[in-house]
């Protein structure tokens, strides 16, 4: 998933768990240790629905890119 994340910055994280009102995610590091069930992971972090988009491999490629140069477009991402 994408998330629109404080001040708008775009992150690309894995989902834990989908609620109504609601989606909440990690990134890959806590995920795996979340799914081993390490003590000391961060637990995940919910976001509104209207802050997650679907994974689009070749956005997500060229995020930082387009952020920097402020051509940064959420509309070219599909919600959840």
């Amino acid at each position: 998933m994408i998330v629109r994340a404080f001040r708008g910055i775009p992150l690309v994280r894995r989902v834990w768990e989908e609620v109504e009102h609601g989606v909440y995610v990690t990134d890959d590091t806590h995920f795996k240790r979340l799914l081993a069930g390490e003590n000391g992971a961060i637990q995940p972090v919910g976001f509104p629905r209207e802050d997650v988009f679907k994974f689009d491999p070749e956005i997500a490629a060229v995020m930082d890119d387009l952020l920097k140069s402020g051509n940064w477009d959420w509309t070219k991402l599909v919600p959840v």
